[in-house]
């Protein structure tokens, strides 16, 4: 992790200290911080060339537009996408998915047809299929989660059948840091049913390389905020066949092709999605934040993660009282979500930040999860490019001490 050691540099609010202790920022589930170059391309836009895109006929439009439209390109290749036309944005994950669900619903689904998902789904890949599923008289099926806190495939091939036709699960889980066999399930899918396949990549995107041809997916859904971007922005990518036949979920300017009083037909793809004003500025902030981590490169991203995750591993496993929900499968993300004996998930947080530990509290829009397990909240660690193994060492001292204050 030599090549880490200096990074924080890069972001301003590591110079910030809280609570009058150095800043030790361990919810990057939730929200990744931002580099200078992030925070100075977007400012650089509102300084210098704010104008709204698409259709203006004067410099400072062109240059905007130039700048947002490239973006696509960016998102493309990071992606190893076919097209850059097939890059739609949305102002987050969350959006992303209820643009998905109620098109495809529209447009392939009927009374009857079943929705595959899995029990560590967040909220936002369950609400709205269960919308979806009320509307259009729909079944939704979740594939179980073993002790191992790992896909359960036989209960996949159990549920799994000719009646199946979406199936939506998570690349990388924000509980338990499970990275499922993303190739195997699409496999295993495929040779029961044709079922339109969507990931879920809100916490896999900004950690792994992901391609999405090898992958073999239909659409992936992530957002731009939990990947060194701004909030306000996020991506659909989608296989350009499927999106030429969906139809928007959204109306009004832009996505227009021709308006008349009594109708309108659409713009092309990727368009026709994209009512109304972009957030051109926060896509430019997020192909700031794409330079970068393509500038360190998503191998090393990763391998930096999983050595950070092999020492939480071993320094958080003989904590007394502190149950970890951790995969154990050999690669998995760098959460750690914890519960305490007898103690809540938000008196531990409350008591970490008075050591300047900033982890988040609650149930991490995993409840039905929770449930599962007997678990009212748990408080999660997650790191991320810019933190060590003196941070996860920060955690640990202060987690020891709240637990000894508290417990």
């Amino acid at each position: 992790m030599k090549e880490f050691e200096n990074i924080k540099k890069d972001f301003p609010i590591f110079t910030r200290e809280v609570n009058s202790k150095k800043l030790t920022y361990l919810d990057s589930g939730a929200t990744a911080q931002k580099p200078q170059s992030v925070i100075d391309a977007m400012n650089d836009v509102y300084t210098n060339k704010n104008a709204n895109v698409h259709r203006g006929t004067y410099v400072l439009s062109a240059e905007t537009t130039k700048l947002y439209e490239d973006v696509r390109i960016k998102c493309k290749n990071f992606l190893n996408a076919y097209h850059s036309d097939e890059i739609i944005f949305t102002k987050g994950a969350t959006e992303g998915f209820n643009f998905l669900a109620n098109s495809i619903a529209k447009k392939y689904l009927k009374p009857g047809d079943e929705i595959l998902l899995t029990e560590i789904e967040h909220h936002a890949n369950i609400i709205p299929w269960q919308m979806v599923a009320k509307q259009y008289q729909l079944e939704i099926k979740y594939i179980a989660i073993d002790e191992d806190f790992s896909v359960d495939m036989e209960d996949l091939k159990r549920k799994i059948s000719n009646k199946t036709k979406i199936v939506s699960i998570t690349g990388e889980s924000n509980l338990s840091g499970l990275l499922p066999n993303v190739k195997l399930i699409r496999e295993l899918v495929k040779e029961t049913c044709d079922a339109i396949f969507i990931l879920d990549g809100a916490q896999l995107v900004p950690h792994r390389k992901v391609d999405v041809q090898d992958l073999g997916i239909d659409f992936i859904v992530f957002s731009g905020h939990k990947l060194l971007g701004p909030t306000g922005i996020g991506v659909v990518w989608g296989k350009l066949d499927l999106l030429n036949e969906l139809e928007p979920v959204s109306g009004g300017g832009d996505m227009i092709e021709e308006v008349y009083f009594d109708r309108a037909t659409w713009a092309p793809v990727p368009h026709k999605f994209e009512a109304g004003t972009p957030p051109y500025v926060e896509a430019i902030g997020l192909g700031a934040a794409i330079d970068y981590l393509e500038n360190i490169t998503m191998e090393k991203v990763s391998n930096h993660s999983d050595q950070l995750r092999k020492y939480g591993q071993e320094i958080f496993s003989d904590i007394d009282k502190v149950n970890v929900i951790h995969t154990n499968e050999e690669f998995a993300g760098c959460t750690f979500s914890m519960h305490v004996d007898n103690i809540h998930a938000t008196d531990v947080s409350l008591m970490l930040d008075t050591y300047g530990v900033a982890v988040r509290a609650g149930h991490h829009c995993v409840q039905p999860f929770h449930r599962k397990l007997g678990i009212d909240a748990t408080f999660r660690a997650t790191a991320y490019i810019y933190n060590d193994k003196d941070d996860l060492d920060v955690f640990k001292d202060a987690l020891v001490s709240s637990i000894e204050m508290l417990g």
